[in-house]
């Protein structure tokens, strides 16, 4: 027999013993295996002290009488937190949910920090540049246009008839 404290599967031998649920072949197989076996005999020792103890357990020792009104006041506290605005009842709900400890609570910082850091490359990023050609609309004044004409006019050389030789 493979001792029941080695495998996981075999330690319901040792728990279906406790409680004389094994059939008297596993039964006898068993007993042989815990004379040679000190490990499984402390379990048992300890198993059967423990069904023991469950036996002798009554709840009245363990908790006092309910009061007569616990229905009234326990109906009346669940009307009262149905009759909470729906906010205060969403923010209940997630602060303190059903569950001990929540799996959505370690990711509250961090996305906070990923929002913050979102936000701060969005407002400090820089703006792309056109590098394109742009066309200033700039007033212009016509009589500036015809006096630089006339100047470039002035300053360019004028070409002359070629004199036949």
């Amino acid at each position: 027999m493979v001792c029941p404290t080695k495998t996981k599967k075999s330690a319901e031998i040792l728990l279906d013993y406790c409680a004389r649920t094994l059939t008297p072949p596993q039964q006898a197989e068993f007993e042989k295996h815990m004379q040679d076996c000190a490990d499984c005999r402390l379990l048992v020792e300890a198993q059967r002290d423990l069904w023991e103890t469950l036996e002798r357990w009554t709840p009245a020792e363990a908790c006092p009488d309910v009061s007569p009104d616990f229905d009234a006041r326990l109906y009346a506290r669940i009307a009262q937190e149905d009759a909470a605005p729906w906010w205060k009842q969403w923010w209940r709900r997630m602060s303190r949910p059903s569950a001990g400890y929540s799996f959505w609570k370690p990711a509250v910082p961090l996305a906070a920090a990923c929002a913050v850091l979102a936000v701060g490359l969005v407002l400090h990023a820089p703006k792309p540049q056109d590098s394109s050609p742009q066309i200033h609309n700039e007033r212009v004044d016509i009589e500036q246009v015809e006096k630089t004409l006339e100047d470039l006019d002035l300053l360019t050389p004028t070409q002359t008839p070629a004199s036949p030789m």
